[in-house]
């Protein structure tokens, strides 16, 4: 329920992106709680509006596929139940991003629909992976994954030129961050700590 609303509450205030006026505020709603050393890695600066949402859109488009695939082959029920969430959140991520690219004042191009060569080798190796292996390769992925989406967004919610991009990446943040949260609860590291 909370992840439904998070995703109406992001999908709602997006609606309204398009016409964000150059003379506004350039602070992002939401940033996020997590620092660098929470994620493991420091947020990337310095990024133009074209290749932000190229990376954003690699990432949810693995998050996506990979979380379909995880539905068919994972053994727990709680990953299933993460993967759902994965693909609602990543599909809502997506069409925010893509509605973001034009307004009044530019037009940035629609990024590929084809993964990386990493994502889509990461792709072939969890197609590939035994069953019983599958869910820890899976949420260790999306992890990966995650961690790199939070260090591109984070980045261009602190320094982004295009205002629309960067309330999309300042509401994303916090989202990636409780993904990030509620996956690594998933680990088998985790779960025998507990």
């Amino acid at each position: 329920m909370k992840c439904s609303m998070i995703s109406v509450l992001l999908g709602t205030a997006m609606l309204s992106v398009p016409t964000v006026a150059p003379a506004q505020s350039t602070m992002p709603a939401m940033t996020g709680s997590y620092s660098s050393a929470d994620v493991g890695a420091a947020p990337i600066h310095g990024l133009d509006g074209p290749a932000f949402s190229a990376s954003a859109s690699d990432a949810n488009l693995f998050q996506i596929a990979a979380s379909r695939l995880s539905l068919a082959r994972s053994q727990r029920g709680d990953v299933k139940n993460y993967a759902r969430r994965m693909i609602s959140e990543a599909q809502t991520s997506q069409q925010t991003l893509l509605a973001s690219l034009n307004n009044d004042q530019r037009r940035i191009a629609r990024p590929t629909t084809r993964l990386s060569a990493e994502r889509a080798s990461m792709l072939k190796m969890l197609r590939s992976t035994p069953r019983g292996s599958f869910d820890n390769l899976y949420l260790t992925q999306s992890a990966r994954v995650q961690q790199g989406n939070w260090v591109t967004y984070k980045g261009y919610a602190e320094d982004g030129a295009d205002q629309s991009l960067k309330q999309v990446a300042g509401n994303g943040v916090p989202i990636i961050e409780q993904q990030l949260q509620q996956g690594d609860a998933l680990l088998p590291s985790t779960l025998s700590a507990n």
